[in-house]
């Protein structure tokens, strides 16, 4: 779309289709949500083993019979790569974060790397190509995250486990994001394959060797994660994004996902009673600033200048 700037000149601002921004949104809002209540989680003493479980297991109960239909599609070698990176992986790398580092650690490094690890793999493995100001973005979004590693390993150490925990958290998502968007499967499809794989492979190991401590936690609790991890952030959550990423692409879905830092640490911070440190403004200021920069192209950027300095004069 171009529209018509006052000083006679054409500003294009690549509009991203308004439905994938909607879904885009949604995702981001429960991906917020998904920070804050899993914190919650790791605060009330649940183990690691037990939230994948509440999280994938509850997902499963729900949404078996729509598993065994769609059977053949679910249980192919592709749909069991995506599993095991996107949800498996994932989710034990993103809940030994939540056990070790703050929400806030949490809300800037998993969607402040993400759309840095997605740009990444979206070059390298899906051919995508981007802008400068994509990455002039990416090397802004990368200090911010550097800020805040430098912080927690050089003032408080006592996060940095949680912390490298929630970096390889969002390698195995930029990964994920990009095998998703280049074998093509369907959004619903692919969020069915993640909780029937995931769920599959880790209930045995869980079983039989993994501690539980379910019974310790209140039942309040037990009932808001399993709604939560197994409804909202494993099933809508995923189909929202798996929308989005068809229909702007991996790297504005990834984009976008730097949203979270705002919404998420000004919550957290009051909520779970955390510091917010030097660090942290730095890191979401950079992070910020490098998203805006990765979304809007240079000569737009240059257009916006012409017409203040236009209108001043």
């Amino acid at each position: 779309m171009r529209n018509t700037l006052n000083t006679g000149q054409t500003f294009d601002n690549q509009t991203m289709p308004l439905k994938g921004v909607m879904y885009a949104l949604g995702a981001v809002m429960i991906w917020t949500g998904f920070i804050l209540v899993s914190k919650a989680g790791a605060l009330a003493a649940l183990a690691i083993p037990d939230m994948i479980m509440v999280r994938f297991g509850t997902a499963f109960t729900l949404f078996s019979p729509f598993i065994w239909r769609y059977r053949k599609t679910i249980f192919q070698w592709r749909m069991g790569v995506l599993g095991a990176i996107g949800g498996l992986a994932y989710a034990l790398s993103v809940f030994n974060g939540f056990a070790h580092a703050p929400a806030t650690h949490a809300a800037l490094l998993l969607p402040g790397l993400m759309p840095i690890m997605i740009a990444v793999f979206a070059y390298f493995v899906a051919g995508e190509r981007h802008s400068k100001s994509s990455w002039i973005g990416i090397i802004i979004s990368s200090l911010g995250i550097a800020a805040l590693l430098i912080e927690t390993l050089t003032s408080d150490n006592r996060y940095w486990q949680g912390d490298i925990s929630f970096v390889v958290a969002c390698v195995f998502w930029g990964g994920f994001t990009v095998l998703l968007r280049r074998w093509q499967f369907a959004p619903w499809h692919a969020t069915l394959g993640i909780i029937a794989v995931t769920t599959v492979l880790f209930t045995p190991i869980y079983i039989l060797f993994m501690p539980h401590r379910l019974l310790d936690v209140p039942l309040e609790m037990v009932g808001l994660q399993a709604f939560y991890q197994g409804v909202m952030a494993t099933t809508i959550q995923m189909v929202f994004y798996g929308r989005a990423v068809h229909l702007i692409g991996a790297t504005k879905m990834g984009g976008l996902m730097a949203l979270v830092p705002v919404f998420a640490s000004v919550i957290a911070v009051p909520l779970f009673g955390e510091q917010w440190t030097l660090g942290l403004t730095v890191a979401l200021t950079l992070i910020l600033t490098g998203t805006c920069v990765s979304n809007v192209p240079l000569k737009n950027w240059r257009l916006l200048a012409r017409r203040k300095t236009v209108c001043s004069a």
